[in-house]
């Protein structure tokens, strides 16, 4: 999968995940007049959101991986993390509707078209936010944390001003609903797919074999490379490639490949090493794959 396709594919996964959300959400709206209090309605509403988009958004690695494993463990990591999202969101755009939802009350009479829909947004930014971060919290990784903080920071500030003003033009339409929240995760999956790769300092794309053209983005301070499931490049059906074969560590703006506990050999450009830098272009072979590294 290229950078490209990558970035494709994340807002696809998105919209389909507010796709798979809005029936759960209407089905929700059906029942608020059931509900004892306003809050309890919001906060339900805000915890079906994020299991639903969340679990969605978890799936996105073991798809792109073809792995069963992290397929299961995305989801229900996404669910969890998106639950608690969803709550936390819906407590911050209240808390946002105190302030700036007051100020532009007292200040213009904007309030039902600038001060709620914004501080409303300033709650999906939230939500947007822990969707964003649940693959680095499956992975361990604190890099892949803060480029979801980023990413779903600004996909769910912007997703949430399209489902707000969604909602003023057509109060009473589901289907207004049901754009507003395809555009949101559209819009959390395109801009944690541009902040990751605008923060990656390099990647790796394989030349060879069953995955050819499938593209790593090296975001993390340690990358490990084998045939192990656990490993950030996993490279299943290809032969002579050891559990944990090789790592890369990222060195500031150097990238150094160093051959990890595998006996079998490591290669750049040809040349066994144990322990190289990257250069731009070098040839990278691990077992029967190869690679061609690029620096971003």
């Amino acid at each position: 999968m290229t950078l490209g396709i990558r970035l494709l594919f994340y807002g696809l996964i998105g919209m389909l995940a507010g796709v798979l959300c809005w029936p759960f959400t209407e089905l929700v709206l059906y029942y608020q007049s059931s509900f004892p209090s306003l809050l309890l309605f919001s906060l339900v509403l805000g915890l079906v959101a994020g299991l639903f988009l969340g679990g969605s958004f978890g799936t996105s690695e073991g798809i792109m991986t073809s792995s069963r494993e992290r397929l299961r463990t995305g989801a229900i990591t996404g669910m969890i993390v998106g639950a608690i999202g969803g709550l936390l969101g819906i407590v911050a755009g209240q808390a946002a509707l105190l302030h700036i939802g007051t100020f532009f009350f007292n200040t213009t009479g904007s309030f039902k078209h600038i001060g709620i829909p914004l501080s409303r947004a300033f709650g999906w930014a939230v939500f947007g936010m822990f969707i964003g971060m649940a693959e680095g919290i499956r992975s361990k990784s604190g890099s892949k944390v803060r480029n979801g903080i980023i990413g779903g920071l600004i996909g769910g500030l912007l997703g949430g001003l399209v489902v707000e003003y969604a909602r003023i033009v057509s109060p009473q339409s589901a289907y207004s609903r049901l754009v507003g929240l395809s555009v949101l995760g559209l819009l959390i999956g395109v801009s944690c797919g541009f902040v990751e790769r605008s923060l990656a300092g390099g990647s790796l794309r394989l030349l060879n074999g069953r995955f050819r053209g499938r593209e790593f983005l090296l975001t993390q301070r340690k990358t490990m490379v084998g045939e192990a499931q656990s490993t950030e490049v996993t490279l299943s059906g290809y032969r002579n490639v050891s559990d944990e074969h090789a790592e890369i560590i990222r060195e500031g703006r150097d990238f150094t490949i160093v051959q990890g506990d595998s006996k079998k050999p490591l290669y750049v450009n040809d040349e066994k090493v144990e322990r190289t830098v990257l250069h731009d272009g070098d040839v990278i072979r691990v077992g029967d794959a190869q690679f061609q590294f690029s620096r971003k």
